[in-house]
């Protein structure tokens, strides 16, 4: 049974996942910082056909572009999955198989970086790209949007993960190195 996957205009999603998706440098500077730890030559897989992936061959890596549904089959040092990797894929289920084809994609003691953004409930009511939530399927319909999109929470995120056998490494709220807080973006590394 194929993933049903939302499709949302792209300027709804550019401002609900900016301030992270309007810093590809900055991006590409965290990640590179990921993959100069993880390997001497790193490989680094970004998702979603970001800039990243240029800002990254312009720091000199070896970075490729993939969908989420046209995964190649190389391993990497490090895959980025873009803000909207995940939400986008409406069913719990079918978020953690996204996981697991992303861990089978790493190296050993690989990285994956999962950039997206904390719930935050409270705030929503006040947020004018928000039209509607459905907290029993975690979906929030924003102004636009065809489809809803699914959050998830940042310890829903980690079972994901450990089911795929990563653990988390660390979690920020951006790319500089802030703390992730209710309503901000997050950026979660997992190691294999």
């Amino acid at each position: 049974m194929p993933a049903r996957t939302a499709e949302n205009p792209a300027v709804t999603l550019d401002a609900w996942s900016a301030p992270l998706a309007a810093d590809p440098a900055g991006a590409a500077a965290f990640l590179a910082e990921v993959a100069d730890r993880v390997a001497h030559r790193p490989r680094v897989l970004v998702l979603s056909g970001s800039p990243v992936a240029d800002e990254l061959a312009e720091l000199g890596y070896a970075a490729a572009e993939a969908g989420v549904d046209s995964l190649p089959a190389q391993r990497f040092d490090v895959v980025h999955a873009g803000s909207d990797v995940l939400s986008r894929l409406l069913v719990q289920r079918d978020q953690v198989r996204a996981v697991r084809r992303l861990a089978a994609l790493l190296r050993p003691g690989a990285a994956l970086v999962v950039q997206g953004y904390h719930p935050d409930p409270a705030r929503w009511a006040t947020d004018p790209l928000v039209t509607g939530h459905d907290c029993a399927r975690q979906t929030l319909f924003l102004a636009d949007a065809r489809v809803p999109l699914r959050y998830v929470w940042p310890a829903e995120l980690d079972l994901m993960a450990e089911l795929a056998d990563l653990a988390l490494e660390s979690r920020w709220g951006g790319w500089y190195g802030e703390p992730a807080a209710c309503g901000t973006p997050v950026v979660s590394v997992y190691r294999s």
